[in-house]
């Protein structure tokens, strides 16, 4: 939950801020605090005090764990990495202008800094360290990126801001400025939300081929995959229209899907 806050705390300056150097100020402040709550003194601000307690409690479950059974898929290493906060900040604070992505690659980039560096994390702390969990998180992280920009599409419309990269509205004919003016489906937006709809897709069908071998102790860490294949799945059923209403609905029997999937032992369901 607290590296989750701190996501969240992340990923909503750039709409909180009314200017990029205020934006930074912001990212300069989360890059100090850090350092303080790695160094056991953080600020009286409750994301940093959630994070500080979160890291002194999973470093002390995993001394247990390893005095106790010493299981296989634990590491000797009990503390979350402060690299990958960093990047996160990092790469959030290169995007607080709003360029966009040139190519797709760029956008694959970006995911995998942000959501990538979370998941990360997040397998640190429940004790993880594999080249396959490391392989499919990178994979998943593409996915959910790629699909929560393609979710709040109707959002950036708003914004005047274009997620879909260059290189594919220009492959596709697809102007920027007449979307703007007026956000309605065309077949050129369609073509182009379905090239970058399948590019998640194919992450999260790789990510699924790492996780067969996978501690069961990763399990709740890749959980988070199953709401991108929900959307992605509403997308093509909505005929690769970012703009329907529907597909951005939440799904009321998410919990539900997710204890069967936890059951099953099998995350995804892609064919």
């Amino acid at each position: 939950m607290a590296l989750r806050a701190f996501n969240i705390e992340l990923a909503s300056i750039q709409e909180s801020v009314s200017n990029t150097d205020i934006g930074r100020m912001r990212m300069q402040f989360w890059r100090d605090s850090l350092d303080k709550v790695f160094q056991g003194v953080p600020p009286q601000q409750p994301v940093a005090l959630a994070l500080a307690h979160a890291i002194q409690e999973q470093a002390l479950y995993h001394r247990q764990q390893q005095a106790s059974s010493s299981p296989a898929a634990v590491t000797d290493d009990t503390e979350m990495s402060l690299i990958w906060f960093k990047r996160m900040i990092t790469e959030r604070e290169q995007n607080l202008s709003d360029p966009q992505f040139m190519t797709l690659g760029q956008m694959e980039t970006y995911c995998e800094n942000t959501f990538g560096s979370l998941l990360y994390l997040q397998l640190e702390s429940v004790g993880v360290k594999s080249l396959e969990a490391d392989h499919a998180v990178s994979h998943l992280a593409k996915a959910m990126g790629i699909a929560t920009m393609l979710r709040a599409f109707p959002f950036h419309m708003q914004q005047n801001r274009m997620v879909i990269p260059a290189e594919i509205t220009a492959k596709h004919n697809l102007s920027q400025e007449a979307l703007f003016r007026n956000p309605t489906i065309t077949p050129a937006l369609q073509d182009a939300t379905l090239e970058v709809a399948t590019a998640a897709h194919v992450h999260l069908a790789t990510a699924q081929s790492y996780m067969e071998n996978l501690s069961r102790a990763a399990v709740p860490v890749l959980m988070a995959g199953i709401p991108t294949e929900s959307y992605l799945n509403r997308l093509e059923k909505a005929d690769f229209n970012p703009l329907a209403p529907g597909i951005q609905q939440r799904e009321w029997f998410l919990p539900a899907k997710l204890w069967y999937r936890w059951q099953q032992g099998k995350l995804f369901d892609i064919k």
